[in-house]
């Protein structure tokens, strides 16, 4: 044994070794996140997820029983019960690629692509439904993740994660697919701006690291606008105005990578987790009112 640690091998492992860890120190986001109070986030369920959905990238409320999943890697819907926690169906779209977001309106499901084109699938309760994708025409830049069906203006809400073409416009764009032209508006719904006071303490960060969307969603009841961050475990509440109400930061050991949310009829909350350490899963949460502080974000500070 002793003579291993002199081969060939042990030092080609510990090079290795040292190489990821390396690699992993200039990635990371090098700063400190004050989370919410955990009094003020509660976990009501859980639902580890099969190994397939292991990157989990958005969800849709179908019934009590029963959400349809995406995952990023792979051009399928998959249906999943909640009570048995096994996957029911599968109903494949396209191609094994970046799929992103997923919002259903009655039986049509819209999944968009990081790019952001969006595939409509006529009816999921069949066998082998009819697809059919549009062309949006916007840069693939903006890294699309966020897809929300919007009743009350009879749209699509297709947010981004990233400033796009564009990088000195320092806003992420809320776009808007007009369901009854097919066609994407041109001009933002909604620029997501930093300089709101929602996000002090956070500027540390960087600008483009304060709020990074994975996923936009209205609440059924209120009307409220949520938005995910999925990086950096965040969830934003604005008005029906979009006005920013709430910012809650989530504990990365109940929240590891928050991707997708969606409500039932009644308001309950569901939000998917991509897995890491742990099974992706997805969660019912429920909000015990608004943050007690405002967050803050302390930069990593280095020893001379």
């Amino acid at each position: 044994m002793k003579d291993y640690f002199k081969s060939p091998p042990f030092f080609i492992t510990i090079g290795i070794l040292l190489l990821v860890g390396i690699i992993y120190y200039f990635s990371k986001d090098k700063y400190y996140i004050e989370y919410t109070d955990s009094s003020q986030i509660k976990i009501v369920n859980k639902w580890p997820l099969p190994r397939v959905l292991e990157e989990v990238s958005a969800i849709a409320y179908l019934d009590n029983e029963r959400v349809a999943c995406v995952q990023d890697e792979v051009g399928d819907i998959f249906i999943y019960n909640l009570v048995s926690e096994r996957i029911e169906n599968r109903i494949n779209i396209a191609k094994d690629d970046d799929f992103e977001g997923l919002t259903m309106v009655k039986n049509k499901a819209y999944v968009l692509r990081s790019d952001g084109n969006i595939f409509r699938v006529e009816d999921i309760t069949v066998k082998n439904p009819k697809v059919v994708k549009f062309e949006t025409g916007l840069s693939y830049k903006y890294d699309f993740e966020g897809l929300c069906y919007d009743q009350k203006n009879n749209r699509l809400l297709v947010a981004a994660k990233s400033y796009g073409p564009n990088n000195d416009d320092r806003f992420k764009p809320v776009f808007a697919f007009n369901l009854r032209t097919n066609k994407i508006e041109k001009e933002p719904a909604f620029k997501l701006n930093y300089d709101n006071p929602i996000f002090e303490g956070l500027d540390a960060a960087g600008d483009e690291k304060v709020f990074r969307t994975s996923e936009i969603n209205i609440h059924p009841k209120t009307g409220q606008i949520y938005m995910l961050d999925g990086v950096i475990g965040k969830l934003l509440i604005l008005d029906e105005k979009w006005n920013a109400q709430d910012l809650y930061i989530f504990n990365p050991d109940d929240f590891p990578q928050p991707e997708g949310i969606t409500f039932s009829p009644e308001g309950k909350m569901l939000i998917s987790n991509e897995g890491e350490w742990d099974p992706a899963n997805i969660l019912e949460v429920e909000l015990k009112g608004p943050p007690k502080e405002k967050p803050k974000i302390e930069t990593e500070q280095t020893t001379p």
